[in-house]
Order: structure tokens, then C-alpha cells, then sequence
């Protein structure tokens, strides 16, 4: 009895292009493939066996000349050689991602059944990143992240990493509200602590729950009054409990964003134009422009890139001579701008840091790259765009 690859082969060297022209072009390319796979040293997989049996017997009666064989060949399956073995891999572990951070490392080979569960749990981590490769997740590398991953991947029997499992360990060791008592803002009593807010703030700086809530993060403490989602841009911004922000600019004028941030006293401000927007740059330095003058910053900014000196490029070059948007980096300079993915080499060097970034019309979002690797240092970056950026929905549909 002939073995089904065997007959495989019979059927794609038939002469004359007899199979192509009686398959339909799917059905064709597929059983080429297939006989591609048979003649080489790795043979096929069970899979690949069973979709090369279906396509046969779909196409019994198209193949008139090898009807009889593949109803014999197809009533007892027989293989010339064993079937591919593919490892099954799921693995959990620390690494450094593309960008040389160390991450936690989520890697298994593909399943159905993985594919849901990978695609409901990116959506609850904060920043995730599908690499390259398209076989591994970074996740950034937090106390909750290693909790969700690992409570979410060990009953899937992951190989877990033992640092790891020591990490998860420790944390859920923490009592929540011994560790939260620990630091409550009425509870921290460090010099440096105090020092800190008081150089941040000033000493006659009258401080409201906004601004309380909104310097938990940066100087990570606690608050008695848990944070509301708020009915205010303000309020939204400072109760935030991730540092990136998207904000809807269909709702919210790039105004009302600076407004926001000049009442929680979060100046200076880094402003990022993205490359993928090139075209939009003169009307958001013009919008900008107009928002800073709105909330009474008419001074002290450095726009620190041009343009072509032609058409939109002239246009934008003229508005940033006319506004004086020229001004040196400082410790005083009150706004700066930027290209995503360029920042200047003087900046590294200088003392000046920004308080908060927004970045206008973020497809890609910040998320890698120059711009976002010195956006880190703070804790408040706000995209403002017509909807969320490509990278957090690219998460998300990785798997669709």
C-alpha cells in the first residue's frame, strides 16, 4: 500500500501541471509545501498530517486519476517515516529586552488555548512588549506584574524561573497594610523625604489633594484618601496610577492640558513632536504656541529641531524665530520640544529635567527609542492624540 507522502509526491510530480490545474490555488500551494516537507530531513509534523489527509480526501474526485489510491491511502493512514516532533516550550524568565532593560520573559510555543490567555493577560500588565521575533513578551519587571504573571502562568505548568519564584515569594510575604501604614504620607518623617517635597514645592507652595495625589508617584507614598477616577482633567491627571496618560485631544484642548499641569505645579514641560506625524508639526507648533500664551508662558522655550526651509517646513522655522522659541537649555527654561526618537546630545549633559512630557499626536506612543528612554525620568507623560497609541493596541491584537 502506498504511504500517504508517497502518494503526495506521486500526485505534485504528475506531469503537466495536472494537480494545479484541477486545485484551487490555496489547496495547491499548501500540497507543495507539504511535499517540500516530506522530502527533507525534518519530515512533517501531526498536524500537517492531518490538514494533508483533509485536503486529499476534499479532492478525491477532482484527482480522478488517483481516486482509488487515496481512497485505499486515506481508509488506513501509513507514513514513510516518523512524524515531526515539535518541543513544547513554555518558559518564564528574567531578560533583557530589546532595548537592554531586564524584563520578565514570557516564551511558549503557540496554542490556541495559550493565545487566549496571553492575549486577556497583556492586557492587565503594565507595558508589555511583543519582540521581534514574535515568540517572547517583555514585561516591565514590578512587584505587580511578577505577582499577575506568575499567579496567571504557574497553573499552566510555565517553567518559572527560581529568582523568580524568590521575587514572588517575598512579595506576597508583604502584609498590604502593614507595608501601605509604611508609607502613608502622614507617617514618613525622613529628612530627605521632607527635603525633597520641600524643594520640589517650595515652602509657600499651599498644597491641595490634586497635588497631593498627583506627587504620590514621584516620591512613592500613600495616601489616607484612596484616589477617584475625578471629574477634572486635573483631577484625572493627578489620580493616575500609571505614569502615561492618554488624553483625548477631541475632548481636551492641548490648553486645558497645560492649564492642568501649571496648577500642579509641573513645569518645566518636555513637549514631543512625533516623526510619524511629520506632516502636523506647523499646526501643533502653532497650537502649542497658543496654548502656552493662554496660560502665560511667553517665554523661556527652546524648540530645538527644524525643518526643511520649504513650504510647511519655512512656515514652521518663521513661527519659532517670530515666537523666540530659541531660547539656550537652562535650568530655568520653562518649555522645551523635541522629535521622538532624537534628543539632543547637550541634553544629556544638562542639569535641566523636565516635571512632566506630553507628547502630541503619539501613534506609536512612547515607548522606545531615545525620547523615550530620557522620558523615564518622570513620572508624568501624557499622549495627546485623537485615540490611544498603535503600541498599546498592538498588544492587544498580537494575537487576532
Amino acid at each position: 500500500m502506498t504511504t500517504i507522502d508517497n502518494l503526495l509526491l506521486l500526485i505534485i510530480n504528475h506531469p503537466n501541471n495536472y494537480a494545479k490545474d484541477l486545485l484551487s490555488k490555496r489547496d495547491f500551494d499548501v500540497l507543495t509545501n507539504l511535499a517540500g516537507s516530506v522530502t527533507s530531513n525534518f519530515f512533517i509534523t501531526e498536524n500537517q498530517a492531518r490538514l494533508l489527509l483533509k485536503i486529499l480526501k476534499e479532492n478525491q474526485s477532482r484527482l480522478s486519476e488517483f481516486f482509488n489510491q487515496i481512497a485505499e491511502a486515506t481508509a488506513e493512514p501509513r507514513w514513510s517515516k516518523k512524524f515531526r516532533q515539535i518541543e513544547q516550550v513554555k518558559k518564564l524568565y528574567i531578560s533583557n529586552n530589546e532595548y537592554g532593560e531586564p524584563a520578565l520573559a514570557i516564551e511558549f510555543t503557540f496554542s490556541s488555548q495559550l493565545r487566549k490567555v496571553i492575549q486577556d493577560l497583556v492586557k492587565i500588565l503594565d507595558n508589555v512588549v511583543l519582540g521581534n521575533n514574535g515568540k517572547v513578551y517583555y514585561v516591565d519587571l514590578t512587584e505587580k506584574n511578577i505577582v499577575t504573571v506568575v499567579n496567571t502562568l504557574e497553573p499552566l505548568k510555565f517553567d518559572i524561573d527560581e529568582t523568580i519564584k524568590n521575587h514572588y515569594n517575598v512579595i506576597k510575604s508583604w502584609s498590604e497594610n502593614q507595608v501601605r501604614n509604611q508609607f502613608l504620607i502622614t507617617n514618613i518623617e525622613h529628612k530627605n523625604f521632607l527635603k525633597a517635597i520641600t524643594a520640589d514645592l517650595g515652602v509657600e507652595t499651599p498644597i491641595d489633594q490634586n497635588i497631593i495625589n498627583d506627587r504620590s508617584m514621584r516620591y512613592q507614598y500613600a495616601t489616607e484618601n484612596p484616589k477617584n477616577p475625578g471629574e477634572t482633567l486635573t483631577e484625572v491627571i493627578a489620580g493616575r496610577y500609571k505614569t502615561k496618560v492618554w488624553v483625548d485631544r477631541k475632548e481636551h484642548a492641548l490648553t486645558d492640558v497645560i492649564a492642568s499641569l501649571v496648577s500642579l505645579k509641573r513645569l518645566p514641560l518636555l513637549v514631543i513632536f512625533d516623526s510619524n506625524t511629520a506632516d502636523n508639526y506647523f499646526e501643533n507648533l502653532e497650537i502649542l504656541s497658543k496654548s502656552l500664551e493662554e496660560n502665560d508662558i511667553a517665554d523661556r522655550v527652546g524648540v530645538y529641531f527644524r525643518l526643511p526651509n520649504d513650504g510647511v517646513g519655512k512656515q514652521f522655522n518663521q513661527l519659532i524665530a517670530e515666537k523666540q522659541y530659541n531660547y539656550k537649555l537652562e535650568k530655568d527654561t520653562q518649555v522645551v520640544a523635541v522629535q521622538s526618537g532624537k534628543i539632543p546630545k547637550f541634553f544629556i549633559k544638562n542639569a535641566w529635567r523636565p516635571m512632566s512630557v506630553v507628547a502630541l499626536d503619539s501613534r506609536m506612543g512612547l515607548r522606545h527609542g531615545k525620547t523615550a528612554v530620557y522620558s523615564n525620568c518622570c513620572d508624568l507623560i501624557i499622549e495627546w492624540a485623537n485615540e490611544p497609541a498603535m503600541a498599546d493596541k498592538r498588544i492587544e491584537n498580537a494575537w487576532r
